[in-house]
């Protein structure tokens, strides 16, 4: 089977022959590429709110920017205060790394090859993503305050400590040769999995399921989703490239531009995959399937981008759109109310992403694969999970119902919902 780094074998053995960047090239080269990579996670975070202003009721799209504002503040200082440690400061085959606090460390740039800063800046963007993609599947029915806790939580905590087992050199990654290049499990699967335990606490939406009294969607902004999808599947692959490590040498690059590749035309699978499914059951192309198959064909190759052969990638990101064509109509019928439809483009799509990822090379082992993911998308789930659950019993977490937010006559709209 020959996959995209046997094919770059020849290219990879004619850039020997070109001179190598001096180490202060190197420096500014990996260092800017990680500063741009965060950028491209904050424009994600961006990409998915947008795509939940759409899917969301008129009155609701204020709750959704201020979830996302406050979370990605709440992110910030939590991943400085605790996150950061946990992730990269765990010992080598490790469960658990120190509860410290992240400082800036340049004294000796040459040791570690990039800016601290610029390292810590672009993790950061992953942790606030992670919540965004929490707040999607529960949009419309969550309390803001119990939210921004709950993200403080996830941010310092909950995934720090599962990255750790696969980006921190821990224990998965070491002893089970667990691999995910491009966060499938690490960022997707775990926040996927967060969001399940999120729902099945808060329960579903007002009108859903015989919950409560019914509303129509009065939201007519599909539009503004699918360039919401767009613009955070685009943002996705240069995350993917951040994570792959330094850029600074020609083999890094033609490695980046094949990631690049395969990360556009997996995304195009999942998109057209969605759309001729839809087309043949429902007898008319679904927008909403194409938006979620766009960013899943994405999630589904990121475990490992480099090694397939494009007509791979394009397999596997097709799968990713029928995962997230096929798996709604099955949560409905539990009552799982996903605003966003999370549990099929992150949770299902990171854990097909990362067990798939084995095919394509024989350096990645199934049964480390399966172990790894199972422990992550395990581990974020009864976190969460109990997080929720204490808050439901304590503060509460359900938002007042859609009735209660139309404003009187002459109020403005925007006011009500602050």
């Amino acid at each position: 089977m020959l996959g995209a780094a046997a094919l770059l074998t020849p290219t990879m053995a004619a850039a020997q022959d070109m001179s190598a960047a001096s180490d202060v090239t190197r420096f500014v080269l990996d260092s800017g590429m990680l500063i741009i990579a965060g950028i491209a996670g904050l424009v994600a975070i961006a990409g998915f709110t947008l795509k939940d202003i759409g899917l969301a009721r008129t009155q609701n799209a204020p709750q959704v920017c201020l979830r996302a504002i406050g979370g990605l503040g709440v992110c910030v200082f939590a991943f400085w205060a605790v996150g950061y440690n946990l992730l990269f400061g765990i010992e080598e085959g490790g469960f658990l790394g120190p509860f410290e606090s992240w400082a800036l460390m340049d004294d000796n740039p040459g040791d570690t090859g990039r800016a601290s800063g610029a390292h810590w800046f672009f993790h950061m963007t992953l942790a606030a993503l992670g919540a965004v993609i929490v707040s999607s599947a529960i949009s419309e029915r969550v309390r803001l305050w119990p939210f921004l806790f709950f993200t403080a939580l996830w941010a310092g905590l909950i995934y720090p400590i599962g990255a750790s087992w696969v980006w921190g050199g821990g224990y998965f990654a070491e002893e089970w040769s667990f691999r995910d290049a491009g966060g499938a499990a690490a960022v997707h699967l775990s926040a996927g999995a967060a969001a399940l335990a999120a729902i099945i606490v808060i329960g579903p939406r007002s009108g859903r399921f015989g919950h409560g009294p019914s509303r129509p969607q009065v939201s007519t902004a599909l539009p503004l989703s699918a360039f919401g999808a767009l613009l955070a599947a685009a943002a996705l692959i240069v995350v993917i490239l951040g994570l792959l490590g330094p850029i600074s040498s020609v083999e890094a690059a033609i490695t980046a531009g094949v990631v690049a590749a395969n990360g556009l035309v997996a995304s195009a699978g999942g998109a057209l995959a969605a759309m001729f499914l839809t087309q043949t059951v429902y007898r008319r192309t679904g927008l909403v399937s194409a938006i979620t198959g766009i960013v899943a064909g994405v999630i589904s190759i990121a475990a490992d981008p480099v090694s397939p052969a494009l007509w791979q990638a394009a397999m596997i990101g097709a799968i990713g759109g029928v995962i997230v064509t096929v798996t709604p109509p099955f949560l409905d019928r539990l009552h799982l109310d996903d605003a966003g439809f999370v549990i099929a483009g992150h949770c299902f799509c990171g854990g097909w992403g990362a067990i798939v990822a084995f095919w394509m090379t024989e350096r990645i082992w199934l049964p480390g694969q399966l172990l790894g993911t199972a422990a992550i998308a395990g581990f974020s789930f009864l976190m969460s999970l109990l997080i929720w659950t204490a808050l439901k019993y304590t503060i509460g977490v359900r938002s007042a119902p859609l009735e209660t937010l139309h404003p009187p006559e002459g109020q403005n709209p925007a006011a009500a919902n602050g």
